[in-house]
């Protein structure tokens, strides 16, 4: 479930209505050919997995794949994709028991696999910084990597702790989002010796984190909702606000004074937090399926909808969002990652996805 997060702050990501003059959308038939082209086996073998459980043939579900139109991308692994995290021409995808997949998608038409890094747990989640690479491994605790050299990457330390499903990294300091056992903050000014600095129990399950300047955003569970905190002192966390939400707080985004909440079934929760001690609920939008996770770009809001697919939504009035579009795809969409004309998928029994966004 979780949301291993990001290292991009308002600056680096990219202004997706900058580049609409290269948004355009493909017929179906060009897409069939480029469902045949570009997707790409690991290899030909069959994987258990904690989250499916039990075993499937990938030329069978390759088969099965051709029959959605919108799909025209992606490298394809039996593992449990549960994030990715896209930098450049790289894109590092968390594939559970199978560790961290890093593929040059320099044409996102043809990824490449550049290597594997079989992690000691199950990769929930991955955040990148120039080289270095961090992983929340669930039960495997928390792992910096060295991928200076990108075909042989290095672990540079492991902390040991339960549960880390997701990761946020900012300046010298890492965020995780442990589950039940709370949010906390390691010092990592020193890579090869992280240091815990704060620990925070909190009443759901830390599901995803998002950090902005001082402020700390993250999406709590069943029981927890949306809740902010002050960071400014990160030894001494200051629990600023809750705001209960009526399902399953999977996945957190911000930007500016606003805050999006993937609610699962309930959908997407969009906040005003200009005073984060009393964020409004400006809206709530219902999907098809499930809301796991959101990344926002430019005007829009891009949504990861479990097995209903991707949708795309325009926020530019954040109190009447308006669907733009319903991508079907294969797999469980699970986390959704926005880079240049393209948005990327972690998907389970699919892999990586990588679909051009459309013109509306």
């Amino acid at each position: 479930m979780l949301l291993g997060l990001f290292i991009f702050d308002k600056e680096n990501v990219n202004d997706w209505s900058s580049t609409n003059k290269t948004l355009q959308e493909k017929e179906s038939t060009d897409q069939s050919q480029d469902k045949d082209r570009s997707l790409v086996e690991i290899e030909e073998k069959q994987e258990m997995t904690e989250e499916n459980g039990s075993k499937e043939n990938l030329s069978e579900t390759r088969e099965k794949i051709k029959e959605y139109p919108d799909f025209q991308r992606g490298y394809y692994v039996m593992g449990g994709s549960e994030f990715v995290f896209v930098t450049e021409n790289s894109a590092f995808l968390a594939d559970g028991f199978q560790g961290i997949h890093l593929f040059d998608v320099f044409d996102p038409e043809k990824p490449k696999l550049i290597s594997t890094f079989n992690t000691p747990g199950y990769s929930e989640g991955v955040f990148v910084i120039e080289d270095s690479v961090f992983v929340a491994d669930k039960d495997g605790g928390f792992l910096i990597l060295d991928y200076s050299n990108p075909e042989n990457p290095n672990l540079i330390s492991q902390y040991k702790t339960l549960s880390v499903e997701g990761v946020f990294v900012k300046d010298n300091l890492a965020f995780l989002a442990c589950a039940w056992w709370g949010l906390k903050i390691l010092d990592i000014s020193d890579p090869a010796v992280p240091k815990l600095l704060a620990s925070y129990d909190t009443p759901g399950e830390v599901e995803a984190i998002y950090v902005i300047d001082n402020y700390v955003y993250i999406a709590d569970g069943e029981f927890g909702g949306l809740k902010i905190f002050d960071a400014s002192d990160p030894e001494k966390l200051i629990l600023l606000s809750s705001y209960d939400t009526p399902g399953y707080a999977e996945g957190v985004f911000a930007k500016d004074n606003l805050v999006f909440l993937a609610d699962d079934i309930y959908g997407l929760k969009i906040f005003d937090a200009s005073d984060p001690e009393k964020p409004i609920l400006l809206s709530s939008f219902k999907t098809k399926g499930t809301v796991d996770s959101v990344f926002v770009a430019g005007q829009y809001a891009f949504l990861a909808l479990g097995y209903e697919g991707l949708q795309i939504l325009d926020i530019s009035d954040p109190k009447n969002p308006r669907s733009v579009k319903i991508i079907d795809l294969p797999g469980f969409s699970e986390r959704v990652f926005v880079s240049d004309n393209y948005v990327y998928l972690a998907a389970k029994n699919v892999g990586l996805q990588a679909v051009e966004i459309p013109s509306e």
